[in-house]
C-alpha cells in the first residue's frame, strides 16, 4: 500500500467515527428534534400573520425578524411586547415552557448518550448498529470469527458482530476497532434487526454450531432476499447439500479449507496458502532470496518462464510492489510471493532445502 494511503488512514478512521457518533445522535434526536422544529416553525408563523406587525419598527417586519424575535421568547426573552389576542397567547407562555423542556430534556439525555457512548455500554453499541447501512454482519465471534472481522476492517468494512456469548474475550477487541456487538442468539430476528441487517450489504455466519448457521442463514434470506450470504460449515457434505438447495451465496467447510494448507505445510513452512482450482492444487509460496539462491541475479519474468510460475509480488527493504515489472532484477534478501502447481512448486522446495543444507555445512 502506498504509503500516503497508510498515512491518511488513522484520519479517514477517526472521520468516520465522529461521522458514526453524529449519526447517531441525529437518530436519537430526531423525533425530539423534529417536535421542537415544528413548534418553532410554527410559533414563528402565528406570530408572522396575528401579531400587529405595524406596531413594530420597520426592520423587525419581516419573516426573518419574527422568526429570529421567536427564538429569542423561547429562551425567555421579551422581544417584542405583548398583545392579548388568544391566538397568540400560547405562543407567549408555551413557548418559554417549550425552551425549558429543551435544554433540560436535551441535557439529560445528551449526557447520558456520552456517558454510554464512552464506556461503550451495550445500549450504546446497539444504538450504534441501528446506524449502519451498507454494512457486513458477522455471527459468531469465535477464533475464525475475530479475524474475519479484523480482515474486513483492515480492507476498510463496516462491520456489526453478533455474539451469543456476553463473556466472550474477543469483545474487547472489538470495542478496540469500533465495531458494535450485538448480544444474543443469531437464530432470533430481533437479533438480527438490531444489526440492521435488512441495511446490510452481506451477511456471514461463523458460529461453531452447523445448525445455527443454517437457520440463521435461512432467516436472514427471508428478511432480505438480495443480501449475500456466507455459511461456515463443519460437515463438508452438508455445505454442498445446503449452497445447492437453499438460497446461499457461499458455504464453506472449515475441514475442507484447512486440508490443502495442512498437507502442504508438511512439505515446506513457506507455504502460506493451499486451494483447489480445475481440479489441481494451487499454492502460494513465500520464497526469500537467499546470498546462495540459483535465482540470485535472475530478472522475475526469468523465473516465470523458467519455472513456470506466476510472480504475484515483490518484497524489497520492506517496500512491497503488488504488480513487479519483469526486468526487476532480483537482489539477495529479497522476497517473493510465488502462485503455483504442485508440479512447478516442488522446484522451489528442493531450492529452499539445498540452500538450507548449505547453511547447515557452513554453521
Amino acid at each position: 500500500m502506498p504509503r500516503s494511503q497508510q498515512d491518511s488512514r488513522p484520519f479517514l478512521q477517526r472521520l468516520m467515527k465522529a461521522l458514526r457518533l453524529v449519526r447517531v445522535l441525529v437518530m436519537q434526536f430526531r423525533v425530539f428534534l423534529i417536535c421542537s422544529n415544528v413548534a418553532f416553525i410554527g410559533s414563528a408563523l402565528m406570530l408572522y400573520f396575528f401579531y400587529p406587525l405595524q406596531e413594530l419598527p420597520k426592520a423587525q417586519r419581516s419573516f426573518l425578524a419574527i422568526a429570529y424575535d421567536t427564538l429569542q421568547m423561547t429562551f425567555f426573552q421579551t422581544p417584542i411586547p405583548f398583545v392579548d389576542d388568544w391566538r397568540l397567547i400560547p405562543v407567549f407562555f408555551g413557548l418559554p415552557v417549550l425552551g425549558l423542556i429543551v435544554i433540560a430534556e436535551g441535557a439529560v439525555h445528551l449526557g447520558q448518550l456520552l456517558f454510554q457512548h464512552r464506556t461503550y455500554s451495550r445500549e450504546w453499541q446497539d444504538m450504534l448498529a441501528a446506524s449502519f447501512q451498507n454494512h457486513i454482519v458477522v455471527a459468531g465471534l469465535g477464533n475464525v470469527g475475530i479475524r474475519v472481522v479484523q480482515q474486513l476492517r483492515r480492507v476498510g468494512e463496516e462491520v456489526v458482530s453478533i455474539e451469543n456469548n456476553s463473556e466472550s474475550a474477543f469483545l474487547p477487541e472489538l470495542e478496540k476497532m469500533g465495531v458494535p456487538a450485538i448480544i444474543g442468539d443469531v437464530r432470533n430476528s430481533q437479533v438480527l434487526e438490531k444489526s440492521s441487517i435488512r441495511k446490510a450489504k452481506a451477511f456471514l455466519a461463523v458460529t461453531d454450531n452447523d445448525l445455527a448457521n443454517l437457520e440463521a442463514a435461512l432467516s436472514v434470506r427471508e428478511l432480505d432476499p438480495n443480501i449475500r450470504i456466507v455459511v461456515r460449515m463443519f460437515d463438508q457434505r452438508l455445505a454442498a447439500k445446503m449452497q445447492k438447495s437453499f438460497a446461499v451465496n457461499c458455504v464453506f467447510s472449515t475441514s475442507a479449507l484447512a486440508a490443502p494448507v495442512f498437507a502442504q505445510a508438511a512439505l515446506s513452512s513457506n507455504i502460506l496458502a493451499s486451494f483447489e482450482f480445475g481440479g489441481a492444487i494451487v499454492n502460494a509460496f513465500q520464497l526469500t532470496i537467499e546470498p546462495s539462491s540459483a535465482l540470485l541475479g535472475l530478472k522475475i519474468d526469468q523465473v516465470r518462464a523458467s519455472y513456470e510460475v506466476t510472480v504475484m509480488m515483490h518484497q524489497r527493504n520492506g517496500s512491497v510492489d503488488w504488480n513487479p515489472p519483469p526486468d526487476t532484477v532480483l537482489d539477495a534478501g529479497d522476497k517473493l510471493l510465488i502462485i503455483a502447481d504442485n508440479k512447478n512448486i516442488q522446484t522451489f522446495i528442493s531450492v529452499e532445502r539445498s540452500i538450507l543444507c548449505e547453511l547447515d555445512v557452513k554453521n
